[in-house]
């Protein structure tokens, strides 16, 4: 009995093992601009005693085919089957065959591990280099572990890049360009990681959150694979291993991966589907990391592939597709299933999902977006028959982080004084509480005369992002500012009277210290102006804004110059999906809903 069920696995191995050949051989053959090479690079490993160098030169040409990198000055694809070179590729091979000879760590993993997370010459879609393999352990070391958990965690310790984000919007850039600068972005890091855990021996993968559920961008992150598949997650060399996802919604983690999931040639890899599953170079993960996800299904009534999308001011941005409407494992906006996201304030139960179809490079929704939670699945209709006034005070979440900054500001004072060295200082106004994430102004009833008035920290961080004074009328008063001996020479304090929210001056553990203005003569004060570091999403009067309600397309319910801090809208359709833009700056803005008397944001 045991004999029958050999042969026929045998021959199944086999037959596997030929048709991974015959497709390697008619992806060479069949190449007009890079036939020499791809054939010089089989041939040189089918005379090689060792078949599974063979089958692995195999594998890397048949999955070659929708490999590529941004390059140019037009960032056009340029494909590695049109580029590679054999005897870099024979170089490249041959140390991941020398790893998988001497690594201890390996001697654990299949051959099909193997293959997809230390093989492969590249990680995702940087610029195609191959010394990176043999260069990483010269310069962010082995490990020098047994336990290969912490010898990748010694590894990620060593990986610094200065995260700026005026790279935010670049491709990835080249190993080399990582090792020249020491900037880039997360999915710079991302790749380098996964580069130097690879060149170690360690089998690591490179995730990505093509969008999050609740702001307007992606993320990656580096797993480390074990033998039985399941990660220990890398985010940065701070949360070294520490398996912790970002507190923001997550609706998909996808895994880049060597091997093509689907098609068969080169000219398959077109703008079909949505640029994310384009290439069929992903596989969904979701299922195995720590996030609360749920199965969700989605009545078409077509034939065709049915996407999810999430919410980006430029547009719905598909996350998932299905064939039959049925998607897995769609997150719900939770940690370890439970725990609901602490990004921000007033975000809601769930995630908002818009249900897709994808024609002529276009994403069109094909019915009414739906929120995805833990314990329902629920459509948001707008009741057009029953309306409401409302009350807006942003138009993007107010992130915890921002609060923090706001914090920074409880214990600071404001002074005035008509001696220089502020000997006869009076207190004006004393922070006791958070005081609010935007410009504020705070009125001073004793219209006391003063020629120098100052905002003053004692201890802890100093912290300010705008700082002006306001005469009888409202009107901004003039002056110069002046600052204490330890701030006055740093210029970028100027960033406290530059009338842009945005900008902030910011000290570190300082001991009474102190910015403010001289008037040039004593002068009524009646307003201070203040505001704490902050993202400016606060409704400004100085700002034109249109509030769009979705029902099957987003309908304008017109624009608004607002005359205080908040901006109303009558007739606004109850339970409906809001969009508040701003028309004047800005490009953070996520869609809400009003419940309460409260925006929810999703």
């Amino acid at each position: 009995m045991r004999l029958f069920l050999f042969i026929p696995l045998l021959l199944l191995i086999i037959s596997c093992t030929s048709n991974l050949e015959q497709s390697a051989w008619k992806i060479a053959e069949q190449s007009v601009t890079n036939r020499e090479e791809l054939i010089r690079f089989l041939e040189y490993y089918q005379k090689d005693s060792n078949k599974e160098k063979y089958e692995a030169a195999c594998f890397l040409v048949r999955n070659m085919p929708n490999k590529y990198a941004l390059g140019g000055s037009d960032q056009r694809r340029i494909y590695d089957i049109d580029i590679v070179k054999a005897d870099s590729l024979i170089q490249s091979l041959e140390y991941s065959f020398q790893l998988k000879a001497e690594c201890p760590y390996l001697k654990n993993y299949t051959f099909e591990q193997f293959c997809e997370y230390i093989l492969p010459y590249r990680v995702a879609n940087e610029p195609l280099e191959y010394y990176w393999k043999w260069d990483c352990t010269k310069r962010f070391g082995s490990g020098d572990s047994d336990n290969i958990i912490e010898a990748a965690q010694k590894i990620n310790s060593q990986v610094k890049l200065e995260l700026a984000p005026e790279f935010y919007k670049d491709s990835l850039k080249s190993y080399t360009d990582l090792m020249r600068t020491g900037y880039g972005k997360c999915d710079d890091r991302s790749a380098l990681v996964v580069m130097a855990l690879r060149s170690a021996g360690i089998p690591a993968a490179f995730e990505l959150i093509p969008y999050w559920g609740s702001s307007n961008n992606g993320h990656s992150f580096i797993s480390m694979i074990l033998p039985n598949d399941s990660v220990i997650t890398f985010q940065n060399d701070e949360k070294n291993g520490a398996n912790v996802l970002p507190i923001r919604k997550i609706p998909k983690v996808y895994r880049k991966v060597y091997t093509i999931n689907s098609k068969e040639s080169h000219e398959d890899f077109s703008s079909e589907c949505p640029e994310l599953f384009a290439c069929h170079d992903i596989q969904d993960v979701t299922g195995i990391h720590k996030i609360g996800s749920r199965d969700v299904a989605v009545d078409s009534g077509q034939d065709a592939s049915v996407y999810l999308s999430v919410f980006s001011p430029k547009g719905w941005i598909p996350i998932a597709f299905s064939v039959d409407g049925n998607f897995k494992d769609m997150g719900t906006g939770t940690r370890d299933g439970v725990e609901e996201s602490e990004e921000a304030l007033d975000l809601g139960n769930g995630i908002l999902y818009m249900p897709s179809d994808f024609n002529n490079d276009e994403v069109v929704p094909i019915s009414m977006p739906i929120i995805v939670s833990n314990d329902s699945i629920r459509q948001v209709y707008p009741d057009t028959l029953h309306r409401e006034t409302i009350r807006l005070t942003r138009k993007y979440p107010l992130n915890k982080r921002i609060i923090k900054f706001a914090r920074m500001m409880i214990g600071g004072l404001f002074e005035g004084a008509n001696q220089a060295d502020f000997s006869d200082a009076e207190e004006i106004y004393r922070i006791t509480d958070t005081p609010e994430s935007r410009m504020q102004r705070v009125n001073i009833p004793s219209h006391k005369k003063y020629r120098y008035v100052r905002y003053r920290k004692y201890k802890r961080v100093f912290s300010i992002a705008e700082f002006s004074l306001f005469d009888l009328h409202g009107m901004p008063l003039c002056f110069q500012p002046i600052a204490c001996e330890a701030i006055l020479a740093d210029s970028t304090m100027n960033a406290a009277f530059d009338n842009n929210p945005l900008t902030y001056y910011q000290v570190d553990g300082g001991v009474d210290l102190w910015i403010g203005a001289d008037l040039g003569k004593r002068t009524i004060i009646s307003m201070i102006g203040f505001a704490p570091r902050n993202d400016d999403n606060s409704v400004v009067p100085t700002d034109c804004y249109e509030l769009f309600y979705w029902n099957d397309c987003w309908v304008s319910l017109g624009k608004r110059v607002p005359i205080d801090d908040a901006i109303i809208y009558e007739n606004v359709p109850k339970g409906a999906l809001l969009w508040l833009r701003d028309l004047t700056k800005g490009r953070e803005e996520r869609p809400f809903t009003y419940e309460n008397g409260r925006q929810i944001w999703w």
